[in-house]
């Protein structure tokens, strides 16, 4: 596909909206000046549809939307990734009309959109952005076709799938959380000795035992466990002195067994997934690390497939000249040499695929202008760094690493960052500094030994 014979349609997707933009080529003298003379002209150039519009506010709809398409036609459509359920019902009236959807990155629009020197929030200054990003040169590979390397790669649907169970386990999880507080709150008068008590249960179709008893659904609670719930209200001091069960917290015990038996069934499907064959080898590599069911479908939903962070099986390196910031000592003969100082300049080496995958999971970092200087933040899925930060917690930090060369090195750089004390003999690490640490280098590794099974599998 040719860059100068495509009709190009930015796509800037709202929570109940979309605002776009048709290009037939990239704009004369710039973006910065087409959008200068366009934006007077926004009800025509950028029109805005609405998927709920107001019946006096003569707002377009979906339905004209598809009109839109249909009389421009365009040959490809360029949108943002803003959230499945945001972006899903334009999506669908785009594919239904034959248009070929390209998705841009978060960071990859923004950093577009600042080189122009286009506005910021503003949703038809996107639109724009995104018609231009498919037309500019900058994006096109030395045949004059589109550089799909320059786009997100389309997901498989098994890959749509894993992320729609993990984002509605995630969902519940968030849900039960402020009933499952209050409920321990109202326990703490109604049934003392169980208030804080741990209730889960292992059988495919049990709910959990304590919210099973209070909902009365004896049929789907251990008879065992049933009856010695039982028999420990029956001795409770709360019915001691008068206490009893209120139908309030019955009804959130309620709730909170239908969640336990959601999360089952999509734990089910969510299992049938990740199994299948084509995910053999990442399931070995993630055997190696211990991560659980849910990680795992998240990093894969965010990773695969991981050959498109490489060139020919290989990541890519680089070498760029960067400034100095702090002063770099080093030892030589005994003796203490200074070998950087601030200002000076050195040529370091990039892994520019290791870089990407990181930025994948919300382990990356990018600068940004922060007065005159350069502020380097955490980029990424906050998400996946959620994640990585929960198996610190629960993995590393408790000591429960797998037995094997992962797991020993992992160990030891943990032992290491906690070596680095001041003079007092103070432990410089803690906590989140420590914490962050740690996920880095679990990230770093995970690359590492996906790149390894990758040559594995080229050979």
């Amino acid at each position: 596909m040719t860059i100068k014979s495509i009709t190009s349609l930015g796509v800037d997707v709202s929570k109940s909206s979309v605002t776009c933009h048709i290009l037939t080529s990239y704009p004369k003298g710039g973006l910065k000046n087409y959008w200068q003379k366009s934006r007077t002209k926004a009800n025509n150039l950028f029109p805005t549809f609405y998927s709920n519009p107001k019946l006096k506010g003569n707002q377009k709809s979906a339905f004209d939307f598809a009109d839109y398409v249909r009389d421009n036609n365009p040959d490809v459509a360029i949108l943002e990734p803003t959230g499945n359920h945001y972006s899903r019902l334009w999506a669908r009236i785009l594919e239904s009309l034959g248009v070929k959807i390209l998705w841009v990155g978060h960071i990859e629009l923004r950093r577009y959109r600042g080189g122009k020197n286009l506005p910021n929030k503003s949703d038809a200054a996107d639109a724009l952005a995104m018609a231009a990003y498919a037309l500019d040169q900058e994006n096109q590979l030395e045949s004059g076709e589109l550089n799909e390397r320059q786009f997100l790669m389309h997901r498989p649907e098994v890959i749509d799938q894993l992320r729609e169970l993990v984002q509605k386990l995630e969902h519940l999880n968030r849900v039960q959380s402020p009933i499952i507080n209050y409920t321990r709150q109202a326990l703490a008068w109604q049934f003392p000795e169980k208030a804080h008590s741990k209730t889960e249960t292992t059988k495919l179709g049990n709910v959990p035992p304590l919210w099973g008893w209070l909902a009365q659904r004896e049929l789907e609670v251990h008879p065992q466990s049933y009856k010695s719930l039982t028999k420990a209200y029956q001795q409770s001091v709360a019915v001691q002195f008068g206490f009893s069960i209120d139908p309030f917290v019955r009804l959130h015990a309620d709730w909170l067994c239908d969640i336990a038996l959601e999360e089952q069934r999509l734990e089910v499907e969510l299992k049938l997934l990740i199994n299948d064959d084509q995910f053999k080898m990442y399931n070995q590599v993630f055997d190696n690390f211990k991560f659980g069911l849910r990680v795992r479908a998240r990093l894969l939903s965010r990773i695969y497939p991981f050959e498109a962070f490489l060139v020919n099986g290989k990541p890519l390196i680089e070498r760029e000249v960067r400034e100095v910031k702090k002063k770099e000592v080093t030892r030589e003969n005994g003796k203490r040499m200074v070998k950087f100082s601030p200002g000076d300049t050195k040529r370091v080496k990039r892994n520019r695929s290791r870089d990407a995958f990181k930025l994948r999971l919300g382990m990356g970092t990018t600068l940004e202008q922060s007065g005159d200087k350069l502020v380097e933040k955490g980029s990424g899925s906050a998400l996946c760094r959620m994640n990585f930060w929960q198996h610190v917690i629960t993995k590393i930090e408790v000591d429960r690493l797998p037995d094997n060369d992962i797991g020993n090195e992992i160990a030891q750089y943990k032992a290491k960052l906690k070596e680095n004390v001041d003079a007092s003999g103070k432990q410089l690490l803690n906590g989140k500094h420590l914490q962050s640490k740690l996920s880095s280098k679990v990230a770093n590794m995970l690359f590492r030994e996906l790149t390894r099974a990758i040559a594995i599998a080229f050979h």
